[in-house]
């Protein structure tokens, strides 16, 4: 018994030691409950981007009361179209989650008499089925209240009737879910191993070996990363397969479109590894930081849900994230059918993520390998 206690007394005070160590297991609880206190701690959780085509443009400025009670009901964010066919075109790029229209004689149908019918179409993104369902409720539930503002002697409730899906086919959670599950090994299996793959080396005291071999610093470098993409290329396979066989999801497996994505992504969790690798003085504070930033970014990237469930300070800073990018793209592929012309943007930004942070991580990492 004094044996065990005495092995942990020390496991203890080496833990207190590093304080890179006692930094991380400390930040993580914090980070963690301070980013979902951010999101679902909020009075009104969620914000959506829907656009309005006013085809009425009522003298009573009924159509214009919509979209003042739509702005401020917090949940919308509306954007005016005086074209249907642009409002359709940024529903299919996913810019807004609805499209709602306001047909002509629609202010003359609601103050005439409660026999004429007053309605308005809507057109959803059902490629998300968790923010189809919340905009869907928002908007009925706005209408089904708004009409008793401008006549409390009209009776009859405004009428949304929804269009046919034009955003693809309406899909289910499982399909839904499969593209962020495998944005998971471009933040943990890329970044984790290669924060490991080279932290180790310094703990082992090979490094100096290798620095004086043939190989050189840079060679074991660009090796070390291979193989940490050779490593993720094999996580991305499986959960690939497994989604196929196991879900039985009916998604777009395109795979000229998708390696390029899953590359890029891959050498972006890897560069980030080489970083956190070459600022960590311990093979423990290495990987308990890498493991801590790869699950908060998971919150940025809309990998497990949209990101206009974050606030909007919040959704500035998942701009900044490659991954977002990466996590989007696939959902474009695997979900809307997405071909290279729309990708140009992401595949062009992670491209210049990944080459700043390897720049960076190069730089981090020659400085080290100086001081070895």
């Amino acid at each position: 018994m004094n044996a065990i206690i005495g092995i942990a007394v020390k496991d203890v005070k080496t833990f207190f030691r590093e304080r890179g160590t006692v930094f991380w297991t400390i930040a993580f609880p914090v980070m963690i409950l301070l980013l979902f206190t951010a999101i679902f701690g909020r009075e009104i959780p969620f914000n959506a981007k829907i656009g309005v085509v006013d085809y009425d443009h009522d003298r009573y400025g009924i159509s214009a009361r919509i979209i003042s009670g739509l702005n401020s009901t917090g949940i919308f964010t509306v954007t005016n179209f005086t074209d249907k066919t642009e409002a359709i075109k940024e529903l299919n790029a996913s810019n807004v989650r609805a499209v709602i229209t306001i047909p002509e004689g629609f202010a003359q149908n609601l103050t005439s008499a409660p026999s004429a019918p007053a309605q308005v179409l809507m057109a959803v993104d059902n490629t998300n089925p968790d923010v189809a369902q919340l905009v869907r409720g928002g908007v009925n539930t706005f209408f089904a209240n708004f009409y008793k503002s401008l006549n409390p002697n009209y009776t009859e409730p405004i009428t949304v009737s929804e269009e046919a899906s034009v955003v693809g086919q309406k899909i289910g959670y499982k399909e839904n879910i499969v593209p962020g599950m495998l944005t998971y090994p471009l933040l943990f299996s890329s970044m984790v191993v290669s924060t490991g793959a080279i932290v180790y080396e310094r703990e082992k005291g090979t490094l100096k070996k290798i620095r004086a071999s043939p190989a050189g610093p840079m060679k074991v470098l660009f090796g070390k990363a291979l193989a940490a993409l050779f490593q993720t290329a094999i996580s991305i396979i499986i959960m690939s397969a497994l989604a196929v066989v196991l879900l039985g999801s009916k998604l777009n497996w395109n795979v000229p479109l998708l390696i390029p994505i899953f590359f890029l992504g891959s050498m972006n969790g890897i560069a980030l590894g080489l970083i956190i690798s070459c600022i960590g003085r311990a093979p423990q504070e290495a990987s308990n930081a890498a493991t801590t930033i790869a699950i908060v970014l998971q919150f940025f990237t809309g990998m497990y849900f949209p990101i206009e469930y974050l606030p909007d300070y919040l959704q500035q800073i998942g701009k900044f994230i490659p991954m977002t990018y990466a996590a989007q793209s696939l959902r474009d592929i695997m979900i809307r059918n997405a071909t290279l012309s729309d990708l140009l943007l992401p595949i062009g930004t992670l491209t210049l993520a990944a080459t700043i942070l390897f720049a960076v991580g190069i730089v981090l990492y020659k400085r080290w390998v100086e001081k070895e």
